[in-house]
Protein backbone atom coordinates (compact mmCIF):
# COMPACT_ATOMS: atom_id res chain seq x y z
CA UNK A 1 0.00 0.00 0.00
CA UNK A 2 1.77 3.75 -0.77
CA UNK A 3 1.10 6.23 0.93
CA UNK A 4 -0.95 9.26 -0.71
CA UNK A 5 1.08 12.26 -2.29
CA UNK A 6 0.90 15.56 -0.39
CA UNK A 7 -0.84 18.33 -1.30
CA UNK A 8 1.45 20.96 -3.16
CA UNK A 9 2.19 24.22 -1.65
CA UNK A 10 2.79 26.48 -4.66
CA UNK A 11 4.64 29.60 -3.98
CA UNK A 12 5.07 31.38 -6.71
CA UNK A 13 3.56 32.17 -10.09
CA UNK A 14 4.70 33.39 -13.70
CA UNK A 15 4.83 37.07 -14.29
CA UNK A 16 5.61 37.47 -9.99
CA UNK A 17 9.31 39.32 -11.02
CA UNK A 18 10.98 36.49 -8.53
CA UNK A 19 9.40 36.88 -5.62
CA UNK A 20 8.21 33.39 -5.52
CA UNK A 21 12.20 31.67 -5.95
CA UNK A 22 12.93 34.28 -2.99
CA UNK A 23 10.33 33.12 -0.42
CA UNK A 24 11.34 29.40 -1.41
CA UNK A 25 15.18 30.52 -0.84
CA UNK A 26 14.14 32.20 2.57
CA UNK A 27 11.94 28.71 3.70
CA UNK A 28 14.64 26.43 2.88
CA UNK A 29 17.01 28.94 4.45
CA UNK A 30 14.79 28.82 7.59
CA UNK A 31 14.22 32.47 7.31
CA UNK A 32 10.59 32.14 6.36
CA UNK A 33 8.19 30.04 8.94
CA UNK A 34 4.50 31.78 7.78
CA UNK A 35 2.52 32.80 4.97
CA UNK A 36 -0.17 35.02 4.95
CA UNK A 37 -3.51 35.45 2.95
CA UNK A 38 -7.05 36.99 3.24
CA UNK A 39 -9.30 34.67 5.45
CA UNK A 40 -11.64 34.04 2.13
CA UNK A 41 -8.49 32.47 -0.46
CA UNK A 42 -8.53 28.58 0.02
CA UNK A 43 -6.92 27.42 3.39
CA UNK A 44 -3.52 25.92 3.13
CA UNK A 45 -4.35 23.11 5.04
CA UNK A 46 -4.63 22.18 9.25
CA UNK A 47 -2.99 22.13 11.91
CA UNK A 48 -0.21 19.16 11.33
CA UNK A 49 -0.74 18.40 7.79
CA UNK A 50 1.97 17.72 5.75
CA UNK A 51 2.56 19.56 2.12
CA UNK A 52 4.66 19.30 -0.51
CA UNK A 53 6.39 22.92 -1.22
CA UNK A 54 6.41 23.47 -4.72
CA UNK A 55 7.85 26.23 -7.21
CA UNK A 56 5.57 27.85 -9.89
CA UNK A 57 6.54 25.14 -12.25
CA UNK A 58 5.48 22.56 -10.17
CA UNK A 59 8.79 21.41 -9.12
CA UNK A 60 9.07 19.74 -5.66
CA UNK A 61 10.85 22.08 -3.29
CA UNK A 62 10.83 20.38 -0.12
CA UNK A 63 7.78 19.14 2.49
CA UNK A 64 6.42 21.60 5.61
CA UNK A 65 4.60 20.87 8.58
CA UNK A 66 1.36 22.89 9.27
CA UNK A 67 2.19 24.24 13.18
CA UNK A 68 -0.46 26.49 13.78
CA UNK A 69 -3.35 28.58 11.64
CA UNK A 70 -4.34 31.82 13.23
CA UNK A 71 -7.27 35.17 12.09
CA UNK A 72 -5.73 38.37 12.17
CA UNK A 73 -6.57 41.75 10.86
CA UNK A 74 -4.08 42.94 8.31
CA UNK A 75 -3.37 45.98 10.87
CA UNK A 76 -2.52 43.46 13.70
CA UNK A 77 0.65 42.81 11.49
CA UNK A 78 3.94 43.73 13.66
CA UNK A 79 7.72 43.39 13.05
CA UNK A 80 7.62 39.65 14.99
CA UNK A 81 5.04 38.30 12.52
CA UNK A 82 6.75 40.07 9.55
CA UNK A 83 10.28 38.14 10.71
CA UNK A 84 7.90 35.01 10.38
CA UNK A 85 6.81 35.88 6.96
CA UNK A 86 10.50 36.58 5.87
CA UNK A 87 11.02 40.16 5.39
CA UNK A 88 10.34 43.73 7.27
CA UNK A 89 6.59 44.69 7.86
CA UNK A 90 7.07 47.35 5.03
CA UNK A 91 7.89 44.53 2.52
CA UNK A 92 5.40 42.14 4.05
CA UNK A 93 2.50 45.00 3.32
CA UNK A 94 4.08 46.09 0.40
CA UNK A 95 4.19 42.03 -1.34
CA UNK A 96 0.77 41.45 0.02
CA UNK A 97 -0.61 43.82 -2.09
CA UNK A 98 1.53 42.69 -5.20
CA UNK A 99 0.29 39.13 -4.66
CA UNK A 100 -3.08 39.58 -4.50
CA UNK A 101 -3.32 42.14 -7.40
CA UNK A 102 -4.82 45.10 -4.67
CA UNK A 103 -4.22 47.05 -1.82
CA UNK A 104 -5.54 44.97 1.51
CA UNK A 105 -7.35 47.12 3.86
CA UNK A 106 -6.20 47.60 7.66
CA UNK A 107 -9.35 45.81 9.13
CA UNK A 108 -9.20 43.11 6.62
CA UNK A 109 -8.97 39.46 8.08
CA UNK A 110 -5.81 37.48 7.19
CA UNK A 111 -5.37 34.19 7.84
CA UNK A 112 -1.72 33.56 9.35
CA UNK A 113 -0.65 29.65 8.66
CA UNK A 114 3.19 28.79 10.89
CA UNK A 115 5.18 25.94 9.42
CA UNK A 116 8.18 24.47 9.58
CA UNK A 117 10.37 22.51 6.63
CA UNK A 118 10.62 18.89 7.31
CA UNK A 119 14.07 17.41 6.67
Amino acid sequence: MSARPLRPYRIGWYGDDGLGERLIQAVLEGRKTATAAPSYDPEEGAEGELLALVDKGGKRRGTLRITRVELRRFSDFDEPLAARLGAPLADIKAMTSFANSRPIGPDEEMRVTYFELVP
